[in-house]
């Protein structure tokens, strides 16, 4: 690959950095279809994340970013114009300029784990869905679930009240579905998506009783790094179906190239 003077600045934006797989999966993608563009793994300190935000809409040949945690509600507040999703998330993890130092943004990450249901043959429409962690991914996920055709969404964060934020804001762009928050009867749930951080680091909880996921329920892992989880493996021992981090990453692929006009 040739780089010049020519060549668009994507920036993957995130504090921590190490775990992100998206640089090498999107720059060798733009290799092999001759795109003239490379995406960065680019490091913001978690408290300098709004006066880096704010900079970077002066960057000229910054053609988008892709954003993980923790900046993605922050990065939704410094875009001009959002998606339905992404109002109804609180939250984007795709930016692009859109001219005079504006900025667009949508909520991929749902739309990534839609798709890889949907790769595996599994409705989402009529699902029951338990949802662990509110904050950007989680929120992410649960609007993406709304649009789909979810029948139910319950909530459940450390933080309460971003659980209940979350469940507000969903509530006002999807009402057809029966939202809540908190930890519903296991034997009710469909579709159980981890959205939390525990498991990124060795020795965390288990954000979800194993006891709970046997067969005919399955699980959405949202964690990259490590690619098994102890969530996974215990999950997969008790017999339930499970959906790990990567797939969700390649099923939104398609879609963040399309927000970025690279396909």
């Amino acid at each position: 690959m040739k780089i010049d003077g020519k060549t668009a600045l994507y920036l993957v934006a995130g504090d921590p950095i190490a775990q992100v797989k998206s640089p090498g999966l999107y720059t060798e993608w733009c290799v092999a279809h001759g795109v003239n563009a490379v995406f960065v793994p680019f490091h913001i300190d978690a408290a300098e994340g709004a006066p880096v935000l704010d900079a970077l809409r002066h960057v000229p040949n910054l053609a988008g970013l892709i954003v993980t945690i923790p900046f993605k509600p922050l990065a939704a507040d410094h875009c001009q114009m959002l998606s339905p999703r992404a109002r109804a998330a609180g939250a984007v993890n795709v930016v692009r300029p859109i001219g005079g130092g504006q900025w667009a943004g949508d909520a991929l990450d749902g739309i990534g784990c839609v798709a890889a249901l949907r790769a595996r043959g599994i409705a989402v429409s009529g699902a029951t869905v338990q949802l662990v962690g509110a904050g950007g991914a989680g929120a992410s996920v649960a609007a993406a679930l709304a649009e789909a055709g979810a029948a139910r969404l319950s909530v459940d964060d450390l933080d309460p009240g971003r659980a209940a934020d979350l469940a507000g804001r969903l509530r006002r762009e999807f009402p057809g579905v029966e939202t809540g928050i908190g930890r519903i009867d296991p034997q009710e749930v469909t579709i159980f998506v981890n959205a939390s951080p525990a498991g990124m680091a060795e020795g965390d909880p288990l954000p979800i009783d194993p006891g709970d996921l046997g067969p005919g329920k399955l699980l959405v892992e949202m964690i990259m790094q490590p690619a098994r989880t102890r969530l996974l493996a215990a999950a997969e021992a008790a017999g339930c179906v499970v959906v790990p981090g990567r797939e969700v990453l390649d099923g939104q692929v398609t879609e963040t190239l399309r927000f970025f006009d690279l396909n």
